[in-house]
């Protein structure tokens, strides 16, 4: 009962900071703290760190990903979870279309060419847009492995999913192709999306 008011609270908190963010962001307020951590994220390269950020980033393409949430949905709905599913389909659908308008509409500062570095593990399909914010990596992946967190109950398997969404963050900013703001902004979006999808859970649970 408690853990399900501490979701739906984190539900709205996680809502607000990503409007909050977008905000930010739209407005250039955040663009010298995100060239500054980028600067310090790039501050030490080599080829072993290029491998490690490249496979993390890779994780989150659109056709892994994608293809992962799809088998997801798949089995919760054949197990029973039917309506959790749909929620679940309906928030990557929706945060996905935000994404692209938000790619499209959002003026954020582009990212340096000479920041950018190799990515040899990239997506298949590459698509471009005006606007760097907010990470659709970040996005997907806080939504499958968020998923994945709440649905499972192993300590270890929770700590692995977190370390990945951490790698993920950070090889996003190393590799040059997303600022900090972007990669942030995507979790949160993500973050509410999940929570959204699981707030009916949070209803039985709170029923007596």
């Amino acid at each position: 009962m408690k853990g399900a008011g501490n979701t739906n609270v984190l539900l709205w908190s996680s809502g607000v900071a990503f409007v909050l963010l977008s905000a930010a962001v739209g407005t250039g307020w955040l663009y010298r703290l995100d060239v500054a951590l980028m600067s310090a994220a790039q501050s030490y390269t080599s080829g072993l760190l290029d491998t490690v950020s490249e496979l993390f980033s890779a994780l989150g393409s659109w056709e892994i990903t994608g293809a992962l949430f799809l088998v997801l949905v798949a089995v919760l709905f054949l197990v029973g979870k039917r309506r959790l599913a749909g929620r679940l389909l309906v928030a990557f659908l929706a945060t996905g279309l935000l994404e692209v308008l938000l790619k499209i509409m959002l003026p954020v500062p582009p990212i340096p060419e000479e920041a950018v570095r190799p990515d040899d593990f990239g997506p298949f399909t590459v698509f471009s847009f005006p606007y760097p914010y907010p990470s659709g990596h970040m996005l997907r992946s806080v939504i499958l492995l968020g998923t994945i967190y709440l649905l499972g109950q192993n300590g270890f398997l929770r700590a692995g999913l977190a370390v990945a969404l951490l790698g993920m963050m950070t090889s996003r900013v190393y590799l040059g192709v997303h600022w900090t703001s972007d990669v942030v902004g995507g979790a949160l979006l993500g973050l509410a999306a999940v929570l959204w999808a699981f707030e009916e859970e949070g209803r039985k649970w709170r029923s007596p």
